[in-house]
Formats: C-alpha cells, structure tokens, sequence
C-alpha cells in the first residue's frame, strides 16, 4: 500500500526546541496505534546524545525482572537502574524470527527504511505491535533542574495517554520530540487516516476502488486460489500417511507428451508427489490438468522448494489452531524432551497440556534442533556448545514466548524423564524455567519412575542374571532365521524384545517368556542336536541356565510383581488421567506390596509351588545350592529347606528394593500442587468425614495451595470466601450417594459446570481445572519421538528442521481438519514473499 510507505517515510522528521516528555536509548513510535492498532505508525522521538548505543529487541513476555514501575516520572538510585537494566540484557534472547507473523508480535524498529514490507507485515505491526510487560525496564533522561541532577522515566502512562504511541527497541532514527505537538501536527493526522484506509482495504479487500473496477481480476485469483487447491491437497494426503514426496528425479514437467511410462528408466522415479498428481490427472481433475498445461514451467508451484513453503504454511495452520487453543483454555502444562534422530542431529520436543471443553489434549507442537537453537550465553567462550541444562531451558523459554507467544505466566505444571540435566536443583533445565514461570510446579514422570524402580531389582543379583539369560534366548533366536523358524513352529509365534524404553515391552516380554518357557526349553533342544558346531553348542548352554533353580525362582517372583505394575503402567499412558488418579493407583501399587510383604510367607508358597511344578515339566527339581560356612561371591543365607532360602535370597530382597524406591521417586510430598486433589468429592467426603478438626486441616490445606495460583485466577477471591466456598463444595456432595460422587479432577470439571451459570464454583473450578492440567508422564513426548523416528528416516536424513516438524504435525494430529483450512493456508503462503501468480485481492 502506497500510502502507508508514505506514511513511513515522515519517519524521524518531528523535531522540537523543547521536548515535554523527553524519551531517550528506545525509540517511541507514533501514528495512531491504539489498543486495536488500526493506524500507520511514524517515529516521535529517540536516542539522546548520552545514549547512543541501541538495546537489542526483549522479549515483552519476559518477566524476569522483579520490579514494578512507577507509572510516571520518577527519580531511582542508579544501582537500582544499573541492576535492572542487566536483568534485562541477561534475558535478551537470540531466537527471534521476525518473520513469523502468524505467532509473533513485530517490532516496527526492524522495517524502517524497507520498502519491500509485504502486506501481511504491515497488518501485523499495526494491529499486533510489540507491546512492553509490565515488569519492563523503561530508558531515562538525564536533566539538570535548580542545580539538582535528575533522571526522567517514560512510563506506560504515555503509552496510556497517547492512544497512538508505541514502543520500538530496535529503532535508531528517532529524535527527540514534544507529544502534544506531534499530535496536532498535520502529516501525523494524515499517517493516522492512511493506517486506517489500509486496514479497511485489507479486512474488506471488495472495498478497494481496483477491485471494485476491475472484476477480471478477483476471478483470476479466485481462479488461481482453485489451482493450488490440488496441490496443498495432495502435500497434506502425503504428510498425513508419512508417504515421502520427493524421487530421484524430481523436476521437469509433470505432463510430457513424449514420455513413455513403459520403456522408463528405474532410475527416473520422480516421486511420490508428483506421481499422485498425475493419479489426480488421470482420474479427471481438469483444473489441475490445466493448470499444468497452461501455466509457464517457473509458475506450477510443485517444485521442491515450494513443497517446503507450502508445508511450512500448513505447519503455521496447525500450530495457530493448537497455541488458540492453549490460549483459551487459559493454563497449560509442558512436557519436553531430547533424543538423537537419524542424522546425528539432537532433536528437542516440546509438547503443550492443557484442558478445553473438560477433556484433557496433549498436544505435540514443534522439533527443534537443540544445538543450532542454544543462546550464544550459554556457550563457553572457546565456542564449544554445551547441551546444559540452563541451555535447555533457555531454548524451551524461546520456543513458548518467541515462536508460540505464549504466556509464560500461566504455566502450571512442567514434566521431564528424571536425568539430572533436567531435573537438577541447582543447574537442570526444570530450575531454569521456574526462574520465569513463577506459577509452575515440577510434575515427575510416573512411567519413568516407575520403570525405574522396577530396575532396582537388578540390584538382587539372581534376577539380574535372570533379565540377561532371557534377552539371550530371545537375541539367539531373532539372530538366525533358521533357528526363529524352529521357534516359531514350535511357539507358533516370536518371543518380545525386553527393550528398557518402551515400558509395557519390558512388562509383556517377561510375563510371556514364563508362559512359553516349557515350547523355547523344547526349541532349545532341538537346536542342541544340530550339527551346526555354533548353534548348538551356544543351545547347550542356555538349556544348562534354564535348567537352575534361581533362574526358576527369580522368573516367578519378577512376574509377581509386574503382573501389579504392568496394567499401571499401560494407564499412565493415557492422556486422560490426572495426577491424583495416577497418584491414586501408585498408591495401590504400594499398599499391595506393603501387603506382600506382610504376608511373604504365604505369598511364595504359592509362588514356590508354581515353580516347582513348572520345573518338573521342564525335567529337573528345585534345590538348594551348597551352603558354605564363609561365602562372599553368592547368596548363602542358613536355611531349614529349600523353600526357605529363596524366599530369603530372592524374594524379600525383591520386595524391599522396588517398594522403598517407589516411596522414594514418588512421594507426593515432593509436588506443591498435589493437595488440589483433595477438591474431587469422593476424596474430600470420605477425609472430611471422621471429625471436625480433620475437615479443618483439610481446608486449610486446599487454600495453602490455592494462594500459589491466586494470581492466575481473574476471579481471585480471598482465602475466607475461598474457605466458604470450599464449605459448600463439601455439603453439596456429602447429601449425595457415593456412587454419584465424582472420582476424577474432568467429573468434578462437567459438575462444576453445571453451575456455572450460578456463579457458585468458579473458583473451585479454576482449581480442578489446574489439577487436570498437571502432567502425568512424558509418554506423549516419547510418542513424538516414535513419530520422528518413522518421518525422519536413513533414506529422508537430510531433511531440515521445518519440513522435519510440519510433516510430524501432519501426522501425529490427525484430528485437525487441514482440508477446510486451504484459504488460510493459501492466505499465509501468498503473503510470505512475491508470487508470479495473485492468490490475494
């Protein structure tokens, strides 16, 4: 729009003998930007002659500095100021892509003196302007008045005033300026007026006089819009079956007339892309036939370069529908974490938790290359880059506030496995995120936790050699496909992998050994009898391992106890459940192993038992190993019977160190948030029942918590009205039966709901709200991984970070509609750069 450039070009040219309100370092911006910005912006005022150095942009979501502004002029000790204004710089962030209109706000200080600023940009600086936060350290001016030195403050009040100012910490061509003056001032009234033509062409583009003459035209873009219609289509078809989309030979014209499909070469394989467009031409897409026939070969827009921007584009679609979401569902949660891919490069993932319509979404959001993406502070000074978990942290701040937009404010809850460089006090990546997300609480993974008590039972040397003698069996059998065919007639199916990182694998592998061990010991001596020198022998072997008492014996009581934890660990899975359901059968897990171990003597009897019984079918008996009197290398506990010593060698041993490490890792004393579940009324009617000072403590603990999250909540309330509201909550469902209590944090939501037009437990909500949002586990997080490694695989390794993520969003979110979203995609895609063919009016 010409006569917004224009209005640019008066940019600096307001200059005054004595400025009212004298602003220096930042640059003010003015024209008309309101609370809408619905106007073009000039510069009013800027740097001083003191100040000549130009901050670098901050991040306006950044509330690190802990400070509130005075709202007007203001005098401040200079170590004050100097402390802050180092707060600021320590932030400053080196992610930024000012080109991500979809989900950035621009700063206008970046576009002064361009004249190739495209629609799109224009819109976003004046309706979406980078606006400071209220903890934002704001530049001064230094005057001297009655022989006394003074500093004079900007503050949001100017902004507050000035309807049309904004702020730019990226412009340097200001001056300094008198604001009423500015503002009477005849070509600042004309910037305003063409901000506002602008605008209403762009929102109602039928308005503008060409198009109003010029019909022909709006139909050839309706028409090209149709064109491109196919071909997004057909990205999206690819994307979504993870179907690759490009061949060896990949250029050229889609439709030659020459071409002989019979007598091709094997090595023309254009690809999967431009073969389904020709599928489409076949079966009769006439608009997409001609389209290729009769647009120049430099307009087609299938090439491999346009294949990534129209990806890039529906991969913004995504992402804008998702961080809507999050955005209004008012909290969320965040689950992250890194892996190796394909290409050796170290990819982070980042998923967003939150609750919309009382149903509770994780949603995978983005890959980024963790090394190309760490702050120059945090790398040494020898250049070495350095995965620490500050770094971490810091590339997970630039993603929800630089690239997402997101409040950091309002996240609740943060869940990560439990390696030290995420979870450490003093340096992890949790501990860095906190710094800014004041509101957060560290959420552990219970799959990773319980996963890892399960593994203390290697610390029990019997079953640690039982967990190896397994995995051989298996490896030998998967290793030769002439000794897996033996198997497989003889099971009449393949034994599971004990893999560590897949939970339920490690559950289902051991419980179906047990089940098939008398087929594989049968297996086994088949191959034993083979001529076949390695095979044999290495069968011998294992027979003569499976064929030991503690094998037998530490194979039973490992399936005692996953039969308990295998199901729980199917459940924390689920992105449904909430951290007191999960809490809830953590805590079952623990009291039937409390209850075990009470009765141990009677529970492995019956486990004894089994095993003998097994072990005759097998063809051996269960016995005691020699008993020394002095004995260092094994087990030599002093027995009356066999049943005896492996009870105490192995069993009790089993019991003590997977129940004392689950206390430990998950002990709900180590998350703040975790009395919120004492709000789901099964919970709170059942502890509120047995006396009056009971309830009491009760209580007061819920508004312990509460005062935490007080700051979020728009309807905050004080802790007595919290307190009587928290009262009627429980007379409410004590009158109810227990069956029509609800057990989970989403019933109690649906109920709250019911009321919600009385007004009555709104902030019992918001707090229900908050506990469905805390994480669970990291398994959506290690879903994306699954989704990354099937993508990105050794035949498509070269594939950069953001056709590698739009093509993940594709799949993974199979749930969002893109096919209706063409127009918004269309949209972004023409607005990106210059197109040969007009997709806009």
């Amino acid at each position: 729009m010409t006569a917004l450039v224009t209005a640019w070009a008066v940019v600096g040219r307001c200059r005054t003998r004595r400025p009212e309100r004298p602003l220096t370092q930042r640059t003010y911006v003015a024209g008309g930007l309101t609370h809408e910005r619905q106007t073009a912006p000039t510069v009013l005022s800027g740097q001083s002659k003191t100040h000549a150095v130009v901050r670098k942009h901050i991040n306006d979501n950044n509330p690190s500095v802990k400070h509130k502004l005075d709202e007007g002029d203001s005098e401040q000790n200079d170590d004050q100021v100097q402390l802050k204004k180092s707060k600021n710089n320590d932030n400053l962030s080196t992610n930024t892509q000012l080109d991500d209109f979809i989900l950035l706000k621009p700063d206008i200080g970046f576009y002064i003196g361009k004249t190739n600023i495209d629609d799109l940009t224009k819109k976003a600086i004046l309706e979406n302007h980078w606006y400071p936060s209220a903890d934002y350290v704001f530049p001064h001016s230094e005057h001297n008045r009655n022989n006394k030195h003074r500093k004079r403050y900007p503050s949001f009040k100017h902004l507050k005033s000035y309807n049309w100012l904004v702020l730019s910490d990226l412009c340097q061509d200001g001056q300094n300026g008198t604001l009423n003056m500015h503002a009477r001032n005849k070509y600042h009234h004309n910037a305003v007026e063409s901000g506002k033509i602008f605008l209403r062409t762009y929102l109602c583009p039928g308005k503008d006089i060409i198009n109003q003459v010029c019909s022909q035209r709006v139909q050839q873009i309706k028409d090209n819009r149709e064109r491109l219609c196919p071909i997004i289509e057909s990205l999206i078809f690819c994307g979504r079956q993870n179907i690759a989309l490009r061949g060896h030979r990949d250029d050229g014209s889609l439709i030659d007339i020459d071409r002989d499909d019979n007598n091709a070469s094997i090595t023309s394989n254009e690809g999967n892309f431009r073969e389904l467009l020709r599928l489409r031409i076949r079966s009769g897409d006439e608009k997409l036939k001609k389209h290729i026939e009769t647009t120049s070969s430099r307009s087609t827009y299938i090439g491999k370069n346009t294949q990534n921007d129209i990806l890039n584009c529906i991969g913004k679609v995504i992402k804008t529908h998702i961080v809507s979401n999050v955005k209004n569902a008012g909290v969320y949660s965040i689950m992250f974490d890194e892996t190796t891919d394909i290409s050796g490069n170290e990819q982070l993932t980042l998923v967003l938790r939150y609750v919309m319509n009382n149903e509770i979404h994780e949603d995978f959001v983005t890959f980024v290359d963790a090394y190309q993406s760490i702050r120059q502070e945090d790398k040494s000074n020898s250049g070495e880059s350095k995965l620490t978990g500050h770094a971490i942290g810091h590339i997970v701040i630039d993603i929800l506030t630089n690239d997402f937009g997101l409040d950091l404010k309002l996240c609740v809850g943060i869940c990560t496995d439990g390696c030290s460089v995420m979870i450490s006090q003093d340096c992890g990546a949790v501990t860095e995120i906190l710094k800014q997300c004041t509101n957060a609480v560290r959420c552990p993974c219970y799959n990773h936790a319980l996963n890892n008590s399960l593994a203390q039972s290697s610390k029990v040397v019997s079953v640690r050699n039982a967990i190896g003698i397994l995995k051989e069996i298996i490896s030998f059998f998967n290793a030769s496909a002439k000794r897996h065919l033996v198997l497989k007639n003889i099971l009449g199916k393949t034994l599971t992998g004990l893999c560590q990182t897949r939970w339920i694998e490690m559950h289902d592998g051991i419980l179906q050994f047990k089940s098939a061990l008398p087929k594989v010991v049968e297996a086994l001596t088949v191959v034993s009898m083979w001529s076949e020198r390695t095979s044999s022998s290495k069968a011998s072997i294992l027979l003569s391992a499976i064929n030991n008492s503690e094998f037998i014996i530490s194979l039973f009581a490992m399936v005692d106890v996953l039969k308990l934890t295998m199901p729980i660990s199917r459940l924390l899975q689920s992105t449904s459940l909430d951290l007191a359901n999960a809490s809830s059968l953590i805590d079952g897990v623990k009291d039937i192993l409390e209850e075990k171990r009470k009765h141990c003597v009677s529970e492995f009897n019956t486990i004894f038992s089994n095993a003998s019984d097994l072990a005759t079918v097998i063809g051996f008996e269960l016995r005691l190993p020699r008993i020394a009197g002095k004995q260092i290398n094994r087990s030599n506990y002093q027995a009356k019977d066999t049943e005896q010593y492996y009870l105490r060698s192995i069993y009790l041993p089993l019991l003590d160190n997977v129940k004392t490490d689950m206390t430990s890792r998950l002990s709900t004393s180590t998350l703040e948030a975790f009395d919120l579940r004492l709000l789901i009324p099964k919970t709170i009617v059942m502890l509120t029942d047995k006396n009056c000072w009971e309830k009491k403590n009760i209580i007061k603990r819920i508004v312990n918590v509460a005062t935490k999250f007080s700051t979020l909540n728009a309807q905050a309330i004080t802790p007595d009205l919290l307190e009587g509201e928290i009262m009627l909550w429980i007379h409410k469902w004590k009158k109810c039966t227990p069956d029509q209590r609800p057990i989970t944090a989403l019933d109690a939501l649906t109920e709250c709901d019911i009321h919600i037009d009385d007004k009555i437990f709104l902030t019992i909500r918001f707090y229900l709200q908050i506990l469905a949002t805390l994480p669970v586990s990291v398994a959506s997080a290690e879903r994306s991984f699954s989704t990354l490694r099937r993508v990105k695989t050794w035949l498509r390794s070269r594939m950069d970070e953001d056709r590698l993520t739009s093509l993940c969003l594709l799949n993974v979110h199979q749930n969002i509609n893109v096919y209706e979203k063409n127009d918004d995609i269309i949209e972004i895609f023409a607005k990106q750069k210059k197109r040969r063919l007009e997709f806009v009016i």
